[in-house]
């Protein structure tokens, strides 16, 4: 486990280290790592308001919801693997390395002269920007001192506000008033500037090891099969209820195939942790170890509300209040603006509490936000409480996002902690496909159910196919459909309150697991030198000086009693 302290002023007697990069390097370093994320983040929606005329264009209507999936696919797919990497060759090599592969797919899906060369690209350009995804996050665990790392990773994550908002926009008046490709030849520059700063800011790895010794003990097998369960079971969960039903063929091949792999990654990471040497891709004491187990499973619980927010809310504004894809975009600027606000003072108070009552009151705060927007009007008209209910979601998500970084450093050990950050990324978007999922399933139950009572067969069909039809359909019809919309997105919004509840009760269990481990509270100390610090030696002969003081004097008490009574 991490080496830490208590939010008390305890007097420190373990070896440290210290940033050995000034706060100017510092904060350029920050810019680049943000630039890297923002791109890799962005370009998971930019694409979304611009498909349809990218598949017109192609004359391939029927392919375009995979220039979606593709990208996801491999995104969620290669997030593990990524972090694992830096630890082979360094985090300024590895970064720079994916943010030139991240560019020239970029370049290439500007480039395609067919959809199918398009998806491939697209789907390689996800590789990349899983890497940009997950090495961000190492490299603020690893840059930036432990009684800071909840602020700037609160920074950090605002990247996901507000790269969800810009880029559904941004990605609609390119494709409406400029040639599409553009979108993608907008990474160009954003990945330069950031390409520039790491190169010039960034140390290098120096720990005097050949790579053939770094690459010793990594877990090749491990590290396949990492990147092979989630590809099916993901895309079960994307297109489950959407381009096929539950019980297809596709689906349940697809499902029974994720979780094969999956049993078999499980099985041989066990087998590696305790029987090899290898330095494993999943250790199998971050489920044996109740402390990190519910860490992870909360962040996975964290995932659900967090992509509902981002998908199905947008999709509500659409479908039951008419709004196009732009003011809707529009509409959730309440949550967008304050899920940042809410991460920067997560990372504020972090300093003044224990990160367990962070996250006892995110996770809270969530649950309360949630359920408030399960039970919006199902008329026309958006309720002006609305934006109230954003704001307060988007205050719990910020909150809940920051402490989870804090207490895998002192749930862990210090060397499995990029590897750690990493799992924690690939659980948070594993739990959001998941309830995007159960709320797409939960979605197709109630039109199934509700539509055919005032709609023909064919006007079912054309609601489900086309929002340009429904816009077509008599006044009543659509106001009837709206509320039908309204009922099903409630009920998908109670469904993920249940989680957001359940993850509430996950924090409490964390929180007395960690009391019962004697880390609660704790703040984490580095000990572990990396490319950003170096070993504390100008204060290690005080520390020492201090902690014989400190038995020397302890020493004394305990024998003033026992001199008095051989006195007496």
């Amino acid at each position: 486990m991490a080496s830490s302290v208590g939010h008390e002023d305890a007097p420190a007697v373990e070896a440290s280290v210290v940033p050995s990069i000034g706060n100017t390097r510092l904060h350029l370093i920050i810019v680049g790592l943000w630039l890297c994320l923002f791109v890799s983040a962005m370009d998971t929606t930019i694409i979304t308001t611009a498909l349809f005329r990218i598949s017109s264009d192609f004359y391939a209507l029927d392919q375009g919801p995979w220039l979606v999936t593709a990208y996801l696919l491999a995104y969620n797919s290669f997030l593990m693997i990524t972090a694992k990497l830096s630890d082979v060759w360094g985090l300024r090599t590895i970064l720079l390395a994916f943010n030139g592969f991240f560019l020239v797919f970029s370049m290439a899906c500007s480039a395609a002269q067919t959809m199918n060369q398009l998806i491939v690209f697209r789907a390689l350009q996800g590789i990349g920007g899983s890497a940009l995804y997950s090495l961000v996050f190492v490299a603020i665990m690893k840059l930036i001192v432990p009684d800071k790392i909840a602020f700037y990773s609160g920074i950090i994550s605002s990247v996901f506000a507000l790269a969800n908002l810009s880029g559904p926009l941004l990605g609609g008046a390119i494709s409406d008033h400029t040639n599409w490709r553009l979108i993608f030849w907008l990474n160009g520059p954003i990945i330069g500037i950031a390409m520039a700063i790491l190169l010039f800011t960034m140390p290098s790895m120096n720990d005097n090891k050949s790579t053939r010794e770094r690459l010793r003990g990594f877990d090749v097998i491990g590290g396949v099969l990492s990147v092979c369960w989630p590809v099916p079971l993901l895309f079960a969960l994307q297109e489950a209820g959407v381009s096929y039903d539950w019980n297809s063929g596709i689906i349940i091949g697809t499902l029974v195939t994720a979780f094969v792999l999956l049993t078999l990654f499980i099985a041989y990471e066990a087998w590696a942790s305790y029987k090899t040497k290898l330095d494993v891709i999943f250790p199998a004491r971050f489920v044996t170890n109740p402390a990190p187990a519910l860490l992870l499973f909360s962040m996975f619980l964290l995932g659900m509300p967090f992509m509902s927010m981002f998908v199905q809310l947008p999709q509500r504004f659409q479908g039951v209040n008419f709004a196009s894809a732009e003011r809707a975009g529009i509409l959730l600027l309440p949550v967008s603006l304050t899920t940042p606000v809410g991460a920067v003072l997560g990372g504020l108070l972090n300093k003044k509490l224990p990160a367990e009552y962070i996250l006892l009151l995110g996770t809270a705060i969530i649950s309360i936000g949630i359920g408030l927007l399960s039970n919006l009007p199902v008329d026309n008209g958006i309720a002006d409480a609305t934006y109230g209910y954003e704001i307060i979601t988007g205050v719990g998500l910020g909150l809940a996002s920051t402490p989870y970084y804090i207490m895998l450093y002192t749930s862990v050990e210090e060397k499995d902690v990029p590897i750690g950050t990493g799992i924690l990324n690939m659980l948070r978007t594993l739990g959001g496909a998941v309830a995007v999922a159960i709320c797409s399933t939960l979605h197709n139950s109630v039109l199934r159910d509700d539509l055919s009572v005032f709609l023909n067969a064919e006007q079912v069909a054309g609601v489900k196919a086309s929002g340009a039809f429904i816009a077509r359909l008599p006044e009543q019809a659509r106001i009837e459909l709206g509320r039908v919309f309204g009922r099903s997105y409630n009920k998908q919004f109670k469904v993920i309150m249940a989680f957001a509840l359940l993850n509430f009760l996950v924090a409490i269990a964390l929180a007395v697991v960690r009391k019962k481990n004697g880390i609660f509270g704790k703040m984490p100390v580095r000990t572990l030198e990396n490319e950003f610090t170096k070993t504390d030696r100008e204060h290690e002969g005080e520390k020492e000086q201090t902690a014989m003081a400190a038995a020397a004097e302890s020493t004394q008490e305990t024998e003033a009693p026992t001199q008095q009574q051989n006195k007496s």
